[in-house]
């Protein structure tokens, strides 16, 4: 059929604007696309990455045969800031270290001691003597070893239950006071590669203790009958060598937890081929 030259020369001429707005518009769709796409491989494969913090004297080579020496002489340099918190390392306060809840939980409830820590603030890590460093490359295990003065713990405590065959309960105020601790942090890794750097994360930890001696003193003992407190706590601390062995175990894991979520937080920013490069320099002098 046959139309008005005028009908057609309209058409005509819409037939082209039509197609070059198509085609605009699948032009941005792309882009968009393409954008989001690129968006999200940046996110995976390239984690932002971080130096070494400037308070860290020097890395250690793994190709160094004095490593240990390096790691303990640079250790304790780095230690007096890293206690203070970094924020950028995602490294929190550590002296006092906050632990929301530690829990010492032993035989049952019919025969058995029951004691809560809650808002346990522990004190003199900034004292401490890093004195031990032994690492193996081939099973991925370290070992850094501190010894410590004097270590205390505060917090509100919940106790009930049998110590050593006598009862106890009560709430309020708790002081734990350790004296010659020796302690160990014992450290598994793995590497996995992202974005061409090698990154480490920690697969199994222990946190072994040594302590010379232990005092102790829990408030409002027995709903705060004066008498029976004091008395409580003497026994307590007369015996504080077997309190200690109920303890530990519970204060051992609990640190094992929170030095290994700082080490892996500093980790995930670090890259193992920044904290341990390859290329060793003899003449890098030691702090």
């Amino acid at each position: 059929m046959k139309g008005s030259p005028f009908i057609m020369s309209r058409l005509n001429l819409l037939a082209p604007k039509a197609q070059t707005h198509q085609l605009i518009l699948a032009v941005l769709v792309f882009t968009v696309a393409l954008s989001a796409v690129e968006s999200a491989s940046k996110k995976s494969s390239n984690p932002s990455v971080l130096p070494l913090p400037s308070y860290v004297p020097r890395a250690c080579s793994r190709n160094d045969p004095n490593i240990s020496e390096c790691v303990k002489r640079v250790g304790i340099v780095a230690l007096k800031n890293v206690v203070k918190g970094d924020p950028k390392y995602r490294i929190p306060k550590l002296d006092p270290i906050l632990i929301n809840e530690l829990k010492v939980q032993q035989g049952t409830k019919q025969v058995g001691l029951s004691l809560i820590c809650r808002q346990c603030h522990i004190y003199g890590i900034k004292d401490v003597d890093f004195n031990q460093v032994e690492i193996d490359w081939k099973k991925r295990v370290s070992t850094w070893g501190f010894h410590a003065e004097k270590i205390f713990v505060k917090g509100k405590y919940n106790v009930s239950g049998q110590v050593l065959l006598l009862p106890i309960y009560g709430n309020g105020d708790a002081e734990f006071n350790f004296n010659g601790v020796d302690f160990k942090y014992i450290y598994h890794w793995n590497e996995y590669k992202i974005a061409n750097w090698t990154y480490v994360n920690v697969t199994e930890a222990q946190f072994p203790l040594e302590i010379k001696k232990l005092t102790m003193k829990l408030d409002n003992l027995f709903n705060g009958n004066k008498v029976l407190g004091e008395n409580m706590n003497r026994f307590l601390n007369e015996n504080w060598a077997e309190i200690l062995k109920d303890i530990k175990p519970a204060l051992s894991g609990a640190l094992a937890s929170l030095t290994t979520s700082v080490l892996e937080n500093v980790a995930r920013l670090v890259p193992f081929d920044l904290l341990f490069p390859k290329k060793y320099d003899p003449k890098a002098p030691l702090p």
